[in-house]
Order: C-alpha cells, then structure tokens, then sequence
C-alpha cells in the first residue's frame, strides 16, 4: 500500500519555537498502534507509517516548548486505558474509525507539561472496492471440486464501487479473470515447476455494485480429451490501482476440476455362450470420482438402463478421498445369481455427488449361460 505524504504547511502559523510531531493511530495485527513522528522546520514533508488493514488516521500537533521530546511508540490494547507520554490534555479521548476503538488517558502525572495543539486530522487508506467470489457444484466437498463433464456455478458480490461519474473519484470498475493449473497425472497437484499453467483469454468487467450469479460454468481446460482434463480453475476479481498498471486482488475462489471415470470388463466376452461366468472375469476401474461407489451387478436379458439386478459383492468398492483412485475387482458369482439358463447382462455402475447420486453405467457385457451338457456316442451291440 503507498504510504501517504503529510504536507505540513499548517505548521507555518505556529511559533518557531514549537516542536512539531504527526501522531498516527491505527490497527496491526488487530492491535491499536500509535505513532509520534517528530516535525522539524516550519515547512516540508514526512512519510507515514506502513499502512496496514483499512487506513489509518493521521493527527498534526504543535508544542510551544520546544523543551518537549515528543518521540514516542505505544502499543495498547483495545478497550484499555494508558498514560501517553505525549500530554494532549487531561480528559478522555475516544478515537472510533476504521474499526479502532481506542481509549487514551492523556496526561494525569499531576505535573504541568507542556501542551500541544491539534491543528488538523485526516483519514488515509486504499479505499478498495470489496468482493466476495465464490465457486460451488453438486459435490459439497470443500475446497470446491467438481467433474469435468460437469457445469458448477459461480457468485460474485461487489461493494464500495465508485460509480464513473463520482467527483470525488475512486476505483469504478472490476475484472473477473480466470485461469488453469494441469495437475500432474500421479500426484494430482499442480507442476511442482509451474509448467501448464495459464490464462483464458475471456475477462469480464462489472462497473456496478450488486450481486452476480453465473449457475452453469463448465472447465475449460485445454486437454486433449475434455472429460479426462485434471486440474484447477480459478477465477480471480482485480482492481487496478492508479496508473501505473498495478493491480490488486480483492476476491478469489479455485475449484478443482477430475477427469470422468471409465470401466472394463475382462476376461467376459459380448455374445459368447459360457456354461457359468470364467473365474478370471474382472473389472478394472481407472479415476474413479474421490467421493464414489462403484458396483458391478447382472440381471437376466439384454442391457436396459435403469434396471435393478443383483449386485456383485467381491465388485463394490467405496471411496471418500481427495483426487482419483483406480481400482480392479473380481466378478465372483454364485449359484443364487444365476438359477437358470438364458441371456444375462453384467453392468458396472458408479455412484457420485452428480446427478443427485443416481448411478451412472461405466461398462456392460451381455452373454450367454448354458449349462446343457452334450454327450456324442455311437450305441453298439455285440454278438457272440
């Protein structure tokens, strides 16, 4: 934050005999500071403080007894009372700006000190605009995260946005920016060397106050294939400050982006007739949704959506993690899941946050099972 200029030509009214000091009040750390900085001369200028939170509040004095040292730091407690070293007068003084409650007791050592006198008083800080941005899905999972086949949604609210016509000037206009971090395909986290990182082209600009709501946003990620992008988006709302092209950040929100799940059934092949399903018949699953379920189960007749067979146990598998997970699990069947001869459909079906947890087909299969068994001879007699 720059740090204010003090003119102090108000000081030319005042003997020359007077030592002059700025007296700066404000909070760090969520503490009342206070800052006495001596003035030298009649004329000329003074750098404040760092600035930190809001602002601060700035206060010119002048000593007629130049007798005084008016150098001092004090660092009180909200809410307490303190003798200053600085006599101002003997009452109370409630300082009550930028969040600061302050209760100074100036003075009190029952000896006469020299005593100054306020000659002028200002607020300074950035005067920022303020901003909440937050990204959200159907997966409550926090930090945000969603599918990349999936839309999630985004809410921005804006305050203290000086309108374009204000005399007094001010920060009038917002940008909305958004950019990408691939992750990398065994860590999921971003490139530890910063590599496949970047910014979209598109920015937005708000030049009004309010609330904003976008409720279907799908990633962008420029992968290869669109549903197996892994990474992360973030959307970030800047201010510029003066024209010096510097800009600061006043909202941000990241959601991280996992690919689409897939399924294969090996070892079962479509349309081939079995006398029972092989023992080697599996599943295997690649990045499986963290927050999933994942089943395989048969039925009797052709593949139809939305049909309720009986579930494969050795096949469930449950996840509640932080990226992907892959898995391979075996198709173990008994008599009770096939009772009798005919066409029977294996599906592998998965469970997400999405689409309000109804499952999802990965994969299916659709064979036979006849267990009639042939036997070829030839009948003969003998005859002695």
């Amino acid at each position: 934050m720059k740090l204010p200029t003090l003119a102090l030509i108000a000081a030319t009214v005042l003997p020359a005999a007077g030592v002059d000091f700025v007296r700066q009040i404000q909070l760090v750390q969520g503490q009342p500071v206070v800052y006495d900085m001596p003035v030298s001369g009649l004329n000329g200028q003074i750098l404040s403080k760092p600035l930190e939170g809001d602002g601060a509040i700035l206060q010119l004095y002048a000593y007629h007894d130049e007798t005084y040292d008016p150098f001092s730091l004090l660092d009180v407690g909200v809410g307490s009372l303190a003798h200053v070293n600085v006599s101002l007068d003997s009452h109370l003084v409630d300082v009550d700006l930028l969040g600061i409650h302050l209760d100074v007791i100036l003075g009190g050592s029952g000896e006469y000190q020299p005593l100054p006198q306020l000659i002028d008083e200002i607020t300074v800080g950035s005067h920022l605009p303020e901003a909440t941005l937050k990204l959200r899905s159907e997966d409550p999972y926090q930090p945000p995260r969603t599918r990349a086949d999936r839309p999630f949604a985004m809410d921005l609210s804006i305050r203290k946005l000086a309108e374009p016509g204000n005399p007094l000037g001010g920060i009038s206009k917002v940008k909305l920016e958004r950019d990408f971090k691939f992750y990398h395909p065994d860590l999921h986290v971003p490139y530890p060397n910063g590599a496949g990182q970047g910014s979209y082209d598109e920015i937005f600009e708000f030049t009004k106050n309010g609330d904003f709501s976008d409720p279907e946003i799908y990633q962008l990620l420029p992968a290869q294939s669109p549903t197996k992008a892994c990474g992360e988006e973030t959307f970030t709302a800047r201010v510029p400050l003066g024209g010096s092209g510097r800009e600061a950040a006043v909202a941000s929100s990241t959601i991280q982006v996992w690919p689409v799940c897939d399924a294969v059934i090996e070892n079962l092949e479509s349309g081939k007739r079995y006398s029972g399903v092989p023992p080697q018949a599996r599943v295997v699953c690649n990045e499986l949704y963290p927050d999933s379920v994942t089943y395989a189960q048969i039925y009797k007749g052709q593949p139809v959506l939305g049909t309720q067979g009986q579930i494969l146990g050795s096949s469930v598998v449950s996840f509640n993690t932080y990226d992907p997970q892959d898995a391979v699990v075996p198709l173990t069947l008994s008599e009770n899941d096939i009772k009798e001869d005919g066409t029977y459909t294996i599906e592998v079906l998965t469970v997400t946050p999405f689409d309000e947890r109804r499952p999802e087909r990965l994969a299916y299969v659709t064979f036979e099972i006849d267990r009639t068994i042939k036997v070829n001879g030839t009948l003969t007699t003998a005859s002695n």
